[in-house]
This record gives C-alpha cells, sequence and structure tokens, in this order.
C-alpha cells in the first residue's frame, strides 16, 4: 500500500465517526427540542422580553400549581425586603399570592417583623409602609 492510500482509508475513518458524531447529537438536540415544545404554553404574549400567559387559573383540573404571570403582576424576589407604598414598587391593596415554583404550596413571607406560612392562591392585604420579603422563594402578588 502506497502512502496515499493509507492517508485515504484514515481520512475515510475520520469522515465516518464525524457523521456518526453529528448524527448523535442531532438526534440529542432533536428530542430535547421536542420535550421543550410539549411544555409550551397556549397563548404566551412576550413584551420586553417577558412572557405573559392569557391563562389566568391558578390551579389545573388535577389541582396541581399553575403559574402563570399576568402584566399586572409584582414578583417579590427571595430575601428581598419591598417597602409598600403608592409610589413603591408594591403598591397598597389585597394580593393574591400564587407560588413561583411547581414544587411549593406554601411559602414564607415576612410582614413587617412577623413570618407567616402562606398557600398558594390565599390573599393578603398589604397597607402603606409595611416591609415585605419572601423568605424561602420568589413569590407572585396578584
Amino acid at each position: 500500500m502506497e502512502i496515499f492510500q493509507i492517508f485515504c482509508i484514515i481520512l475515510g475513518g475520520v469522515i465516518v465517526v464525524q457523521f456518526i458524531l453529528l448524527a448523535f447529537i442531532n438526534h440529542k438536540y432533536t428530542k430535547l427540542l421536542n420535550a421543550l415544545k410539549n411544555r409550551e404554553v397556549d397563548n404566551v404574549e412576550v413584551k420586553n422580553g417577558v412572557r405573559y400567559t392569557v391563562d389566568q387559573t391558578v390551579l389545573d383540573e388535577q389541582g396541581n400549581v399553575n403559574i402563570s404571570l399576568s402584566q399586572k403582576d409584582n414578583v417579590l424576589k427571595m430575601n428581598k425586603t419591598e417597602i409598600v407604598g403608592i409610589k413603591n414598587f408594591v403598591k397598597p391593596g389585597k394580593y393574591t399570592l400564587l407560588s413561583t415554583s411547581d414544587d411549593e404550596k406554601t411559602f414564607n413571607i415576612r410582614v413587617g417583623s412577623y413570618v407567616t406560612e402562606y398557600h398558594h392562591n390565599q390573599s393578603i392585604v398589604l397597607t402603606e409602609g409595611q416591609e415585605v420579603t419572601a423568605v424561602n422563594c420568589s413569590v407572585i402578588l396578584r
């Protein structure tokens, strides 16, 4: 065998290995993209890089947590204290508390100096000047 024939055989082997590798990667990413498409929610609206769902139900048919963010919702970030006020991020009023995690149906919120456990879809009334902090996870105020 000549050097040219050996070189062609080695080159052919490398091309076959690359083809198999690319086919495997393509199969893996196609499977991942299909799984992501199945998780998509219908009637999604995107404004300023934030996804909002039109479906405002907080529990699905099986009683599981349904997380949806509407345009007028406030998200209390974990361990970030917000002061309730007319010109502040959180306005005074009655809010429905929603969990931001499917796994957590209960969460703790510090209002003033007291920490209280709340449930998904529970109401809370916040008044002017109160300090509000989500303790163990982020919480949606609707």
